[in-house]
């Protein structure tokens, strides 16, 4: 019962995050959907540096796990909402902005998941 509530105030601060990023963006930008690509790559960024944590660090807590990436990295990234962006930019013939959608979350996601990892294991001081 524990993990169940780990994931779910994870989930929900990962959920206000998005929220939050949204409200930044609103109204700025007219076609292209920058929140949702923004949650994106942050939340693959947040996973990749926790993963590389993680990984150097087998000691760290399981549940610190559970919150981090399956609550928070869940809650805050938004892959069916970027998919419902996808398809109504390509429903509204948007065509490019539909494809540069994919290809840009794709690319970004992946960067960002490699780029959190590397850090992560950066002595920074």
């Amino acid at each position: 019962m524990k993990q169940f509530a780990i994931v779910f105030f994870g989930g929900g601060l990962g959920s206000l995050a998005r929220f939050l990023i949204t409200k930044l963006y609103l109204g700025r930008f007219a076609k292209f959907p920058y929140a949702t690509l923004t949650s994106n790559v942050l939340s693959c960024l947040i996973m990749g540096l926790f993963l590389g944590f993680y990984l150097q660090k087998s000691s760290l807590n399981e549940n610190l796990k559970l919150f981090v990436i399956t609550g928070f990295c869940g809650g805050f990234s938004t892959y069916s909402t970027y998919t419902l962006e996808t398809f109504n930019l390509y429903k509204d013939g948007q065509y490019t902005f539909a494809l540069l959608n994919v290809l840009i979350n794709f690319v970004l996601c992946i960067v960002g998941i490699l780029g959190g990892v590397y850090l992560s294991k950066v002595r920074l001081a």
